[in-house]
């Protein structure tokens, strides 16, 4: 990688709730004076918005709503799965980025359901895992598999109702509460198992090749005389198998985030030759640093791969305030202020920045190429029509 350098069963409708697309409201003339772009967010006003930022217009898609966590767009980049709330019930929507047409292809009772998503490697078909939380763990619902021109089909799972992955092979990833499986697409039959009670954050590479996770448990410390967690980063095949252990409990691994077209994996760890956290890349041989220790002088977090896999964005954190960061030509250079975590990247040379008052596209030069009142939470920013 060039630019890094260094080493180291709920499918029930709602009546209640109005269809995407069925609200329309424009804010402000019809102008064609602003980039080219489409940002998804929601707002405590307004709900789930869509904005188009050329003719600064704004349609409701759905009033009174707020963004749940599921979402994930095709591999063709044509497609955005994601899933919100209304004041009563929950809803999973496909949205064309091409067209700006949405549909809803499941919704059910209640706001507490939960959605996982896994797009099929070079197909526009889409796994859905759906369950309603209880104090047990994973309640009622099902996996099932949709596709954009409106066709649902029911895999057939009795117990598994979340999904991991898609995997090369064709099979699904999915989980319960304390097992993954690997199961037919078709049928839901059962081809590898694997217990996961201590392992979290699953996170597969895209290509399904490998997956990554914290594996957490008990360890007695001798000198404090009791049992204090421990926890590892690791890597392993897809179904478990061959796990290597990259980091100890030492480094405090945090939010690993996959290349989008390699095996290449990004994380912070901490680093006690810098006194900070720092983000470190794993390419299968060794640990690279981002920023080399002795040039370290603030926390780096959150990092967010470019769409090319060529450079990461990252939070660079300190006790004065939290800044968006880049790493190019061998120099961090910095984007302005921002909430949290850099939302991710809108091309190459564009990275997406939630700050106080505005999420802001920023040149990695750091001049602002578009800024938007901050909404309540962003789903997706593309360009039009997307690529």
């Amino acid at each position: 990688m060039c630019a890094l350098i260094g080493v180291l069963g709920l499918g029930v409708a709602c009546s209640s709730s109005q269809p995407p697309g069925s609200t329309t409201e424009a804010n402000g003339p019809a102008v064609s004076s602003g980039p080219s772009l489409f940002l998804l967010h929601t707002t405590p006003a307004d709900g789930l918005v869509l904005h188009d930022a050329r003719t600064d217009e704004s349609r409701t898609l759905a009033a009174g709503a707020t963004a749940k966590p599921a979402r994930a767009v095709s591999p063709s980049g044509r497609h955005l799965a994601f899933s919100y709330a209304t004041a009563d019930s929950s809803h999973l929507t496909l949205l064309d980025l091409t067209t700006q047409q949405a549909h809803r292809v499941h919704a059910a009772a209640g706001t507490s359901v939960a959605y996982s998503l896994a797009w099929h490697p070079n197909q526009e078909r889409l796994a859905v895992g759906y369950y309603r939380p209880t104090d047990g763990g994973r309640g009622p619902g099902g996996l099932q598999v949709v596709t954009p021109d409106g066709t649902t089909r029911d895999v057939g799972c009795s117990s598994v109702r979340e999904v991991l992955h898609w995997l090369p092979d064709g099979s699904l990833a999915a989980r319960t509460d304390d097992n993954l499986y690997v199961v037919d697409a078709g049928d839901c039959a059962t081809q590898a198992s694997l217990d996961i009670r201590r392992m979290h954050h699953l996170r597969y590479a895209p290509m399904g090749q490998q997956m990554a996770y914290i594996h957490r448990e008990l360890e007695y410390d001798r000198d404090r005389g009791e049992y204090v967690p421990d926890s590892s980063f690791v890597l392993s095949g897809p179904d478990g198998t061959n796990p290597e252990t990259l980091f100890g409990n030492e480094r405090h691994a945090r939010h690993h985030r996959w290349a989008p077209e390699t095996n290449e994996v990004a994380l912070d760890v901490r680093v006690e030759a810098s006194g900070h956290r720092q983000v470190v890349v794993y390419d299968g041989s060794r640990p690279t640093f981002l920023v080399s220790p002795d040039q370290t002088t603030a926390d780096q977090v959150h990092p967010r791969w470019s769409p090319s896999g060529n450079r990461i964005a990252f939070t660079l954190r300190s006790d004065a305030s939290s800044q968006a960061a880049v790493r190019v030509k061998g120099q961090t250079r910095r984007l302005g202020r921002v909430d949290g975590a850099v939302w991710g990247w809108l091309d190459d040379r564009s990275v997406v920045v939630p700050g106080p008052d505005s999420v802001r596209v920023k040149a990695l030069n750091g001049t602002t190429r578009y800024a938007h009142p901050t909404p309540q939470t962003l789903l997706h920013v593309w360009r039009r029509p997307a690529s």
